[in-house]
């Protein structure tokens, strides 16, 4: 089994009151919740991933089944949700009640005082993922309940890992056996390997990653700057601190990978790495832990079975430590219906909800039991043994030492700005610290404004 710790500087009012509480706040959300009438009717946005859709389709019927509460779900993009956030609660208009979000939302809204608490419903909160709570909470209050994670991991081709003809050409080379990489310098020395190599009649990039200007270059970004001991700001968030020996060779190790990426990388898109990783055409890639089941679609993928996860290769100060990605469950401040609407964030996160959601594609599990469920554990692709949820025990390890986007209300204009810097670079536009010199200087104006 293994142990978690509650962390960081705003986890204490979950973390660690609400567990010593589980009891108390358990009996709240238990069995199913009781509607205020028959006409009551809910409005919410999810996001169109596959756990949007699964409440959408699935979960907001069956509710209406079980208690007469309807629940309307629209399905819009990611940064549609956050203009559509900010413009509903600018006007404190009540037409929606429930919000998927982004986690890194909770503290731009929290802090405008436009979310509702959730503490008080939430089923057993000690089965929580601690990190799921930590960037859910802001200001000692819960304002959204985890849905999914999903850390960054690093994605091996285990067809090409165990074919005995590379790893002989491995061997023959380097002078080193194949095996999945530990370090950033055996695994870039395993994708300048893989590049260009032929395997299954296809020829190899090296590796592949979100790339695009955006938030897709930000997030890649990450999981190289954390396994590198690299901090974008320091501790209260009043400067940014982009220069710093540590993130200047964690973005000089990203950038010079960049060129064994497939072509057109910097306009990679998580859809764009699920495709190559599915036509067997990568071998190795940075992705989201949960896409791996898109992998194992027989109609779509020509790799079912073959793609494997492991932890970031770790840094030269031996840290390893992925980007997380989460989605949370929010409810407005000014919705006219929050007691109902509370009902229905709780309940979409039972216990038995999020089995039902994981095994469903709807992101990894939220809840700590849900990683030993024998529903999920017991389940293999079809006509194979191969586990279809192999993955979880080491999504599981990745939540250890997985590390969110800098907290502070202004992350998603900082994400623009980096962005902008970072694909400068990979363009060969600026060097490494003249990009990440100008992103300091732009933040700090952000900063002092």
């Amino acid at each position: 089994m293994i142990s978690f710790e509650g962390r960081g500087r705003r986890l204490t009012g979950v973390a660690v009151a609400a567990l010593a509480t589980t009891a108390l706040l358990g009996g709240c959300a238990a069995g199913a919740p009781q509607a205020e009438g028959d006409d009551t009717t809910l409005n919410a946005i999810f996001l169109p991933a596959a756990w949007g859709t699964v409440v959408k389709e699935q979960l907001a019927p069956q509710y209406e089944a079980e208690t007469g509460v309807k629940v309307n779900v629209e399905l819009i993009a990611r940064d549609a949700i956050h203009e559509k956030m900010a413009t509903l609660f600018a006007g404190q208009d009540s037409s929606y009640d429930i919000f998927n979000l982004d986690y890194n939302w909770i503290p731009e809204f929290g802090q405008g005082g436009h979310l509702v608490p959730l503490d008080d419903v939430v089923e057993d909160p000690s089965d929580f993922l601690p990190l799921s709570l930590e960037v859910a909470t802001w200001d000692d209050q819960l304002l959204g309940i985890p849905q999914t994670v999903h850390p960054a991991v690093l994605w091996y081709n285990s067809a090409l890992y165990n074919d005995p003809e590379t790893q002989a050409a491995y061997q023959e080379k380097t002078g080193d056996a194949l095996t999945v990489p530990a370090t950033m310098d055996e695994w870039f020395e395993q994708v300048k390997f893989f590049d260009g190599r032929e395997f299954n009649g296809q020829t190899l990039s090296g590796w592949a990653a979100q790339a695009a200007k955006g938030f897709g270059n930000v997030h890649t970004w990450l999981s190289f700057a954390f396994s590198y001991d690299c901090q974008p700001f320091d501790a209260d968030f009043t400067e940014s601190t982009l220069s710093s020996p540590e993130c200047i060779e964690a973005t000089q190790r990203w950038a010079d990978m960049m060129q064994y990426m497939p072509a057109g990388a910097n306009e990679l898109t998580y859809d764009n790495v699920t495709a190559a990783a599915q036509q067997g055409t990568i071998a190795t890639a940075i992705q989201w832990s949960w896409g791996q089941f898109a992998t194992d679609d027989p109609a779509t993928s020509q790799t079912v079975g073959q793609w494997e996860i492991a932890p970031m290769p770790a840094g030269p100060g031996g840290t390893s430590a992925g980007h997380l990605a989460a989605w949370v469950i929010s409810v407005s401040k000014y919705s006219t219906k929050v007691d109902e609407a509370k009902k229905f964030a709780a309940w979409l996160e039972t216990k038995e909800n999020d089995v039902f959601q994981a095994k469903n594609g709807a992101g990894d599990p939220v809840r700590i039991s849900s990683y030993e469920a024998d529903e999920l554990l017991s389940e293999t692709l079809p006509d194979t043994d191969v586990p279809r949820f192999r993955r979880l025990a080491t999504t599981l390890e990745a939540m250890q030492s997985a590390q969110p986007r800098p907290r502070f209300a202004g992350e998603e204009i900082w994400e623009t700005t980096l962005s902008t810097e970072l694909s400068a670079i990979s363009l060969g536009e600026r060097s490494v610290e003249e990009g990440l010199k100008r992103a300091d200087e732009a933040q700090n104006r952000n900063l002092s404004d």
